[in-house]
């Protein structure tokens, strides 16, 4: 088990920590996760094959070591014994076997399957050929074998994402359905309850083979519409233990010596911003429309002046830090002349003729609210009449996007693992489930087809940069800022390690409260030593 003296001298187990999450989960279940929101409470109830260093490195998680042929095809990985589930089960290969099965049986579509897709035998299987996967295979109790039909660059990243967790079969089908709503892991946190709209809660798994988290219980409170202000009101008033800093306190936190207690972290996470546009939906359909919305909008402005927080204007989808990065893209200028023109030769000189466009969100922050007035105001200006709609939860805005129902939108991607792939395909790939402009290019297609298989990061820097600047023509979007990591914590919380993934990557386990804990925890001080 983890001792104290892991995490230096005056490490102690203990207490609760609290944090907001910004909408209720669209599910626990990790075989069906794509949001955000699940995704950060997911990560500390289950485990995979792998799991990322702070360096963003693969490294073991319950498989304690792998190996690869040479040609990249047949990965072979060895478990961890003593990896136990958390209504006490020991895991076994079949587990994982089960898992990736499951997460590929028809008639169900999930994204992020390119890895298992390739696995022999994953199409048949998917078509109900099968009831097997041929190169998936428990050798034995602790050797699960992967034979892919052609080798997948980022292999190893892709075992590492929350849809590659392990789940126990037995539990998955007695629940069925509610798996998601009470669901069943092997990592550091064991599920306690999910109330909806009000917090999911938490607690530390005394049997984690990786040893018992410090803390006691992790309470996640949920303020539906990503509500900052809300949050970072209850962070002062010492109700959680972090909280992001809202636009407008960005430069009073700077300055204010009141602020100098707290632990303030500032990382620039892979992440992107943009305004979406359906491109299977008129107007929308039409390139030249897509791109004058482009030119009509300053988002050096929006950036600078309202969304602040050090952001940074996107001109690409690949964020800063990412390999294929491109600093010679440029993006759109704003160009309100280019924009009337553009809309002039689709057909609607000076705005005449065009439909009045709805632009959704689900957060309901100051600063978003402060931005979508801002494209009204923009796109006004070219004579484009713009309504801003709040879906009133993530679950409710995530099936209007799934089903095609809203023609302009505001979202944000996180990398899921640090390789553009995970950026690139999900978003823009033509059968891509999480492709939520609905854009297609047969060769953007083939270009990230073709990337896949390559693994000289020069040719795959080269391929992906063409895909960006086909994309960026095409224009299905209106790239808004790359992300910003930007929190205060509590003086008392300690061990947090923030990587380029951002929130969702912290790793919960290793985070201890020094000394007394705040009296509304419920925790008493004590030291293990």
């Amino acid at each position: 088990m983890r001792q104290p003296e892991q995490q230096g001298p005056q490490a102690q187990f203990g207490g609760m920590y609290r944090r907001m999450l910004w909408d209720n989960p669209s599910t626990l279940d990790p075989t069906f996760l794509t949001d955000i929101y699940g995704r950060a409470v997911v990560s500390q109830i289950f485990d995979g094959l792998v799991q990322l260093d702070a360096e963003l490195n693969p490294m073991p998680a319950i498989a304690e070591f792998w190996e690869a042929s040479g040609d990249g095809r047949t990965w072979t990985f060895t478990l961890l014994r003593g990896v136990r589930f958390h209504h006490g089960r020991e895991v076994t290969a079949q587990d994982f076997v089960y898992s990736f099965s499951r997460f590929l049986k028809p008639p169900k579509s999930v994204p992020l399957t390119e890895f298992f897709r390739r696995i022999q035998g994953a199409e048949d299987f998917m078509q109900g050929k099968t009831l097997h996967i041929e190169g998936l295979k428990a050798l034995d109790r602790y050797t699960l074998q992967l034979a892919l039909e052609e080798p997948l660059a980022p292999s190893l990243l892709l075992l590492e994402l929350a849809n590659a967790y392990v789940v126990p079969q037995e539990e998955a089908e007695r629940q069925g359905g509610h798996f998601g709503r009470s669901p069943v892991g092997t990592g550091p946190f064991k599920f306690v309850r999910w109330e909806q709209n009000k917090e999911v809660v938490l607690e530390a798994n005394d049997q984690y083979y990786a040893g018992r988290p410090f803390l006691d219980t992790l309470v996640y409170k949920i303020v539906v519409g990503s509500r900052l202000e809300e949050g970072f009101a209850e962070f002062l008033q010492g109700n959680v233990e972090e909280a992001v800093i809202p636009s407008n306190k960005t430069e009073e936190v700077r300055t204010n010596p009141e602020y100098q207690k707290y632990q303030r972290i500032r990382r620039p996470p892979l992440s992107v911003l943009y305004i979406g546009f359906n491109t299977q939906l008129k107007p929308f359909d039409d390139k030249r429309v897509r791109q004058a919305f482009n030119y009509a909008v300053n988002r050096e402005a929006i950036v600078r002046e309202i969304t602040r927080m050090g952001s940074l204007p996107a001109t690409g989808v690949l964020p800063p830090g990412m390999l294929g990065y491109d600093p010679e893209l440029q993006g759109y200028p704003y160009n309100p002349a280019k924009a009337k023109l553009l809309l002039a030769e689709a057909g609607y000189p000076s705005g005449a003729g065009f439909p009045v466009v709805q632009l959704w969100t689900n957060h309901k922050a100051e600063s978003t609210k402060a931005e979508l007035a801002a494209y009204q105001r923009y796109l006004a200006d070219v004579g484009v009449q713009v309504e801003i709609h709040f879906a009133p939860d993530w679950p409710t805005f995530q099936s209007l996007l799934k089903h095609g129902k809203l023609s302009m939108f505001r979202l944000a991607w996180y990398a899921d693992i640090p390789d553009p792939d995970s950026g690139l395909s999900p978003l823009l790939y033509s059968a891509s489930p999480t492709n939520r402009t609905f854009y297609s290019n047969p060769q953007v297609d083939q270009l990230l087809e073709q990337a896949r298989k390559e693994f000289n990061d020069v040719q795959r820097v080269a391929l992906y940069r063409r895909v960006e600047r086909l994309v960026m023509d095409d224009a299905p979007w209106i790239l808004q800022h790359y992300g910003t990591f930007e929190y205060l914590y509590q003086p008392y919380v300690r061990g947090i390690e923030v990587n380029l993934l951002g929130k969702r990557a912290i790793p919960m386990n290793e985070i201890w409260l020094h000394k007394s804990f705040p009296e509304s925890s419920g925790s008493t001080a004590s030291s293990s030593q």
